[in-house]
């Protein structure tokens, strides 16, 4: 009787396990689905904290600088000199 006990007691707890890890609401796949997401979206901060100070250094460097200016002016905008002509070739 007892040996009997001891086999339900086993096989409880691993259809305990298998139900947790694999078929609850938060299981282990969930867990490590929304583990993978957190790290894809901590890389992805990163990313953008970069982008956001190379942003701020460029409009630093904007408002600072005449030169610059100047430069981004010319070659994104095609503005000119009132003496100059602009001659634009595509390729």
């Amino acid at each position: 009787m007892p040996r009997t006990r001891y086999i339900r007691t086993i096989l409880t707890l691993f259809f305990f396990a298998v139900w947790i890890g694999f078929f609850d609401r938060n299981s282990l796949k969930e867990h490590i689905t929304i583990a993978c997401h957190l790290h894809r979206l901590e890389r992805e901060a990163i990313f953008y904290q970069a982008q956001v100070g190379s942003n701020r250094q460029r409009l630093n460097d904007l408002l600072t600088d005449d030169d610059h200016l100047e430069k981004i002016a010319r070659e994104q905008y095609y503005m000119k000199r009132t003496d100059e002509d602009i001659f634009i070739i595509e390729d």
